[in-house]
């Protein structure tokens, strides 16, 4: 009887422990755009399986597929799930879909498969998958946000991965032209365009055209949802002086990181250990007053590559990259490393610091071997805005893509469909 008892009281303390640890556990704030949860996980790629630097866009008639890959630094196998979740034009969980009515098969799946890196310095576990795959198929156009999470636990999130389904209906027009409004008419790219959507009966364009217009396929930077300026039978026009314009910024630093073996050209500095490489680049500064200067960039992406005869997805190394950036006196707000690697969003593991010593702002972190571009960027935590001309300055002459797209509801419809995407490019032809 006795042990009985000891047997029920230590069952009870394990549970009330468990309930306890959970309860205790602290998940990540979810966010509905592209974001990294957990500072082990690296290196994280979504991408056509054919085309890594082009945007994670697919027809939906399309045999393509997107493949979602990344690292875990700590090392060992974990189980994680993936979860795909039909959005609106602004982000937002389409209430009036069930999951049945976008997904074919499952809507929740896991991770089959992990490899483990192979003779490196520093160890990580490797993830990826393939989109759509056997348990896993849409069926509707769209925006879509893909949930990537641990143990079953849709609430402690790992990675959060935008994609975008296309049923081709109607035709974006773009075209880019000098800005007349002072004082961009040097320093920002403006754009206006056109939909054309012969055979697609529109009845109110403003309640149901919805548009996004992206530089370098970042949302953080998006305009979205412009108002039309005219109305034809089978056209509608968007053309707003003055509203349509983004800075032009600098071309991307570039970062060669696909040896470790040698100096690449922006590395001043580099040094061997028996667990790892740590790599010291050249000191940066300032672009604001400089004269723009042509460079081909990845605009803002990275891959993973080496050239130390190694497959960069298993054997690629990790380093500790060490970034500095001259400045006489600190800048008013945070100064960051900003690039695809982190989304550009102002992340506390890229946050420079500044050092009276050298005059200079300097920030050290884990890079794997490939090719990255990035910019240098300042956060100002009063309005929460980045600002990353300060740094790098702005130039009308510089090469960036756009993207544009239109979402089309119809009448009485339950969901934003995508009907067109088109891309412009800004490099002089």
């Amino acid at each position: 009887m006795r042990l009985k008892n000891s047997l029920f009281i230590l069952s009870c303390f394990f549970f009330f422990q468990n309930d306890i640890i959970s309860q205790d556990k602290e998940y990540p704030e979810f966010r509905n755009y592209d974001y990294i949860y957990r500072e082990y996980i690296k290196s994280v790629r979504f991408y056509q399986y054919d085309s890594e630097t082009d945007y994670p866009i697919l027809s939906l008639q399309s045999p393509g597929h997107f493949i979602l890959s990344f690292d875990d630094m700590e090392a060992y196998t974990k189980d994680f799930s993936y979860k795909i979740i039909h959005c609106d034009a602004n982000w937002n969980p389409s209430e009036e879909l069930d999951a049945l009515d976008y997904i074919d098969g499952y809507q929740e799946n896991r991770f089959y498969e992990s490899q483990n890196s192979f003779s490196t310095k520093v160890p990580y576990t490797h993830y990826e998958i393939t989109l759509p795959n056997e348990d896993v198929k849409w069926t509707k156009s769209g925006n879509y946000l893909l949930k990537v999470y641990r143990d079953n636990d849709e609430e402690d999130l790992i990675i959060t991965r935008r994609f975008m389904i296309v049923d081709t209906q109607m035709k974006v027009v773009p075209d880019m032209r000098r800005s007349a409004t002072p004082p961009y008419s040097s320093s920002h790219q403006e754009f206006f365009f056109s939909i054309e959507h012969s055979g697609v009966q529109i009845g109110n364009p403003r309640e149901q055209i919805k548009t996004a217009v992206l530089q370098n396929g970042r949302w953080d930077n998006a305009i979205l949802n412009l108002e039309p300026t005219y109305i034809k039978n089978e056209e509608i026009g968007y053309d707003m002086h003055g509203k349509l314009l983004f800075p032009g910024y600098k071309e991307f630093r570039p970062l060669d990181l696909r040896s470790f073996r040698y100096r690449t050209i922006q590395v001043e500095r580099l040094q061997e250990y028996n667990n790892g490489f740590e790599l010291w680049l050249f000191e940066d500064a300032s672009r604001l007053y400089t004269s723009h200067v042509f460079t081909h960039d990845l605009n803002g992406k990275f891959l993973i590559e080496s050239n130390d005869d190694r497959e960069g997805k298993l054997e690629g190394e990790y380093g500790q990259v060490n970034f500095s950036l001259k400045a006489l006196t600190p800048y008013q707000g945070e100064v960051y490393v900003l690039g695809e690697f982190n989304n550009f969003r102002p992340k506390p593991a890229y946050k420079m610091n500044y050092n009276s010593d050298c005059l200079c702002y300097q920030l050290s972190n884990t890079f794997k071997n490939g090719f990255y571009d990035y910019y240098y960027g300042i956060f100002d935590n009063s309005n929460n805005e980045l600002n990353i001309q300060k740094i790098e300055g702005s130039s009308f002459e510089s090469e960036n893509d756009y993207l544009f797209l239109v979402y089309y509801k119809t009448f009485g419809g339950l969901y934003d469909q995508l009907v067109a995407v088109q891309k412009l490019n800004t490099r002089p032809k």
